[in-house]
This record gives structure tokens, sequence and C-alpha cells, in this order.
């Protein structure tokens, strides 16, 4: 039974033992896999500070610092600039944003502050109420990966976003009820205010260019300021300078103005009394010629009323004459209508002829006349022109011709009707519009009763136009 005893005393010290030494060497591999993460951490905290500063570039920010002086002598020496010249501020700042461009706005640069720029907030739950962390710990490459499956938030406010230990332990928190409080561990804390720093650093570099962009503007305008400031000063040393001559000829002008506003005083003053003379006379002038218009219009009355008495005397004149020529013919016509032709034949061979010795047929045109009218319609001239009886009406002594006013036969006028070779009638155009003419046949020649509706006739025009 001792022997038992021992034996099981002496496995239980080793099993013991071992248990510790298993401890022991889990506990040394816990702190060594700590230490690895910690100092992974830190380097990959360094290494990130190293990249957003981009210290790697040495030239060219050894370029970005002889920008940045070259910038500060031009704006200190502040030498005026000439409205149309180049302004040395505005190359240097251009030069300097070219040169702090090259670096900012990297590729390398603009990817690393994307990245790093965040707020590595608490882990995101999955469906198992099971928290997911941003970084997983790469236990062969020695180093931490982001999580795909969790993504970090950009930075909102430069601000710790995490004071609240209620909301946002450094450990998880499980409740009693089973939910889980992420907590947001200080490697992440650390994490997110490395990322504010990097972007308020960012956001700096791009103020001061803001800034230097408004110095340059305040500057150009200081510099027009200036340039019109020493404009006005030569301006102004100018006219001191011509003042005494200017006094002096204002002197001489306004002794050379009196004398002349006493010239045209006095040129006014006989102005004044010549125009009173002119206006004298020119009263004197209308009233001559108001009374001179007064005489000349009695005079053109009197000469109206002269005239209109001689020209009602002609008028009755000529219709007693045209009323007893038409009574003649009527009673030519009467007569040889009841056999009194004979008796009419001695008195018409005692008549004489008022218009005086036949012709042998009508007048002729020349060869070059005749040849210039052949193809239009010409107008009355002294040959005459062919037409044709419309109607005839030997009653009354009235006849129709199809020709009017635009062949050139006018009221009052009087024509030979010629039909062939022999003067059939003469006759006095009574009425004459466009297209037509209306005549009376005057009696005592030719023999009109020869004379029907649709003969050709040519019509040529008396050189004396009343009887």
């Amino acid at each position: 039974m001792n022997a038992i005893i021992t034996v099981f005393a002496t496995i239980l010290r080793v099993t013991t033992l071992l248990m510790f030494c298993g401890i022991a060497i889990w506990l040394a591999l816990s702190h060594k896999t700590k230490t690895e993460q910690s100092n992974a951490f830190l380097d990959e905290q360094v290494s990130n500070g190293y990249a957003i500063l981009q210290s790697s570039k040495e030239a060219q920010w050894a370029d970005v610092a002889t920008k940045k002086n070259a910038f500060k002598e031009v704006f200190l020496d502040n030498q005026p600039v000439g409205l149309n010249d180049e302004n040395p501020l505005e190359n240097a700042l251009d030069a300097l944003k070219a040169s702090e461009n090259a670096i900012m706005r990297g590729k390398d640069y603009r990817e690393k502050l994307d990245v790093l720029a965040m707020e590595f907030g608490p882990p995101k739950l999955n469906g198992e109420n099971t928290p997911i962390s941003l970084y997983l710990w790469d236990s062969e490459g020695k180093k931490w990966e982001p999580n795909g499956k969790a993504k970090p938030e950009g930075i909102a406010e430069l601000k710790n976003p995490f004071s609240d230990l209620n909301q946002f332990p450094k450990n998880d928190v499980h409740k009693e009820d089973g939910t889980v409080i992420p907590g947001v561990s200080r490697e992440n804390r650390l994490r997110t205010v490395m990322g504010m720093l990097y972007k308020n650093r960012n956001d700096l570099y791009g103020e001061i260019a803001s800034l230097r962009s408004n110095v340059l503007e305040r500057d150009q305008a200081l510099r027009e300021s200036q340039n019109l400031f020493n404009d006005m000063k030569n301006q102004k040393e100018e006219w001191e300078s011509k003042s005494n001559d200017f006094e002096l000829k204002l002197q001489n002008t306004e002794a050379d103005l009196a004398e002349e506003k006493k010239l045209r005083q006095d040129e006014n003053e006989a102005s004044e009394q010549q125009i009173m003379v002119l206006n004298n006379n020119i009263a004197g002038l209308e009233q001559q010629k108001i009374e001179s218009e007064k005489m000349h219009t009695a005079e053109i009355d009197s000469l109206k009323d002269e005239h209109g008495a001689k020209l009602s005397q002609l008028q009755r004149e000529i219709k007693l004459a045209d009323a007893a020529g038409y009574q003649r013919g009527i009673d030519e016509m009467l007569a040889k209508q009841q056999g009194g032709v004979e008796a009419l034949a001695d008195q018409d061979s005692k008549t004489k002829d008022p218009f005086g010795a036949k012709q042998e047929g009508p007048p002729q045109k020349p060869d070059a006349v005749a040849a210039e009218d052949s193809t239009e319609l010409t107008m009355m001239n002294e040959y005459g022109i062919p037409s044709s009886i419309a109607r005839i009406d030997s009653r009354s002594g009235m006849l129709m011709l199809p020709i009017g006013s635009e062949r050139g036969l006018n009221q009052g006028e009087i024509f030979t009707l010629w039909k062939g070779k022999s003067e059939a009638a003469r006759i006095k155009v009574q009425r004459t519009q466009k297209g037509y003419s209306l005549a009376y046949i005057l009696p005592q020649f030719g023999e009109p009763n020869r004379l029907r509706p649709g003969d050709l006739v040519q019509i040529v025009p008396e050189k004396q136009n009343t009887l």
C-alpha cells in the first residue's frame, strides 16, 4: 500500500513539474509573440511616418527649401514692378508650387496617405456577434496585415474619437446578455492618432499654399498701388515745377480775356444797333410785301374774270358753229333721202370746199417710216393710221371707231376718213376712251353715205382743227 502511494506521489510530482514547465514554456512563447507583435507594430509606424514625410527624397526636399528661400527673398526685397513687366514673386511661387507638388502629389505619397489617414475604430461584428479585427498577425512573416473583411473609416474630426471608454473600451467587453462591446486596442488608437497627424500635416500644406497665393494677390495689388503712387508723385513734382509758368500764363491769359471781353462787348452793342436797323427794314419790306401781294391778287382776279368772260364767249360761238354744221349735215341727209339731191347739187357746186383742194389718195409714209412701223401699232401722226368702222348711224350722223385715246385720238380733234383713194367723210371726235371713239360726221364733205360697218379706212388728222 505504501508502495502504491509512493508511486502515485511520484507520478503526481512529475506531472506537476511537467505542467509548470509547459506553463513556463507557454508564457515564454506568448511573451516572445507579444514582443514580436509590439516590435512589428512600432517598426510599421516608424516606416509609415517616414513614408508620409517622404524622407527618402532628400534632393527634392533640398530643392523645396531652396525655392522657399527664393520666395522669401523676393517677397522681402519688395522691388517695384511695372504694370506690363513679369512679377518675380509670381515666378518664385510657381517654382515653389512645382517643387512641392512633385512630392505632395506623387503617387506613392497619395496612396500611403489614403491608407493611413483613417480612424481605426472598434472591430466589426460578424453574424455570430464576434469581433473582426482590422489587422491580423502574420506569424510566419512576423508582421501585421490588414484584414480584407474589415475596413477603417475616414477621419471626421481632428479630436480623440475614442475618448469615451464606456462606448469604446480598450478590450472587448462581454455582457451578461451575450452581446459584445468591441474594444479599440491601444495599437488602433495610436494608428488613429498618427492618421490624424498625417491628415493635419497634409491640410496644413494646402493652407500654406493657399496663403501663399493670397500673399501673391495682395502683393500684386500693393505693387499696383506703389506704381500708381510713384506715378502720382512724379506728376506732382512735374506740376509743381510747372506751377510758376502756369501762374504767369494765367495772368497773361486773364489780361487777354479782359481785353477780349471789352472788344466783344463793343461788338455786341454795335451788333444790337445794327439788328435794330435791320428789323426796321424788315418790317418795312414785310409791309411792302403785303401790299404787293394784295395788288398781285387783285390783278390775278381781274385777269381770271376777263379770261372767263372770253372763254365763255368762245365756247358759245363754238357751240353755235357746231350746232349749225350738225344741222346742215342732217338737212343734207334728209334731202338726199327725199329726192332732193339734184336741188342740193347746185348748191354744193356753188359752195366752196372749206377744207381746200382734194388730194388723190391719203398721205403716204416714206419707206423708212413704213419699215419702222411695220412691226408695232403706231400712234396717230401726220400720215394717219389704218382702222375700220365699228358702227355708223346715217340718221343721226354718228359713227364709232374701234380705236381710242391709246392710239392718239383726242376729244375735239378733226380727222378725214379715206376709203381707198377717195375722201369718204370728215369727222369730229366727240368722245374717246381706251379702245373706242365716238364722232359725228361733218356736213358738205365727201360721200359718207358710202360708208358701211366693217369698211377699212385711213384716219388722217387735219392741220386745221376748227372750222
